[in-house]
């Protein structure tokens, strides 16, 4: 428990440290009222170009899509936040256990992302006329919170190669596109290439928007266990990569005594 505790504390550390000095107009206009229109902005545009078709799919897509902005600019930015501040040395030099450490600076992106997606599920409950079967409604709470643990852990996994980049937003931003692009946010994953589509197997969010899809359009549970299972291996396995780019990073750092700069 004194573990979990500190694990708790280090998280929410990290994460008021990240998002703490933004005042609560700033916080406010990005994380509701940026999602709120980008939902209303991609759904009507999927109402035009699928004329007469349910464009709920669409609306899922996009409202899970929305936890880009924690999972690549807040999970991915707190390695490179640390070090710009100064204190990576003394995460290396801690003797707590470093994956727990390392692994907590994204629980908090991983709930407030979970809160970012809920805000666009409910506009397009709100305005566009989405219907989620409250019967299903656990499950896809379930799916909502694994898509946002891959995504986080994806994003840990880019922090960690950015650690020698003077400059990861090229990372970052190139990161949120692929996601968009990839994920079957707005069209099929059937549609892309062949090559693209084992890329897009491995990106998170793909099984948890099928899975997501198969609730709302057949409301039916029926492989969407299968489907949570792959997304949260996949997650697991971007947590392993990553802290073992973190320890190698960590290794040559020591060597060459440059753990504080690039």
């Amino acid at each position: 428990m004194d573990a979990l505790r500190r694990m708790y504390r280090n998280s929410l550390y990290s994460f008021k440290g990240l998002y703490g000095f933004l005042q609560p107009k700033i916080y406010v206009l990005v994380k509701v009222i940026n999602p709120v229109l980008q939902i209303l902005f991609f759904s009507l545009i999927a109402r035009h170009a699928y004329n007469g078709q349910d464009i709920s799919p669409y609306i899922i897509g996009n409202a899970f899509v929305l936890c880009s902005m924690n999972a690549f600019f807040g999970a991915g930015c707190v390695m490179i936040s640390e070090r710009s501040s100064g204190t990576l040395k003394n995460i290396i030099a801690s003797p707590g256990n470093k994956f727990l450490i390392f692994t907590s600076k994204g629980l908090f992106h991983v709930l407030d992302g979970g809160i970012t997606v809920a805000i666009g599920i409910v506009t397009g409950i709100i305005f566009l006329n989405l219907r989620i079967p409250l019967n299903t409604l656990p499950v896809f709470i379930l799916i909502i919170l694994v898509s946002m643990f891959t995504a986080c852990a994806m994003g840990l996994l880019i922090g960690s190669i950015g650690l020698v980049t003077r400059d990861i937003n090229l990372l970052l931003n190139l990161a949120s596109m692929s996601l968009m692009a990839l994920s079957g946010v707005n069209f099929p994953v059937e549609q892309l290439p062949q090559g693209l589509q084992y890329i897009s197997n491995i990106f998170p969010l793909t099984h948890c928007l099928k899975a997501a899809r198969i609730l709302i359009t057949e409301s039916s549970l029926e492989g969407v266990g299968s489907l949570i299972l792959k997304e949260a291996g996949i997650g697991i396995l971007y947590c392993v990569f990553a802290y073992v780019i973190f320890k190698v990073m960590e290794r040559v750092a020591k060597i060459k005594a440059t753990i504080d700069i690039y």
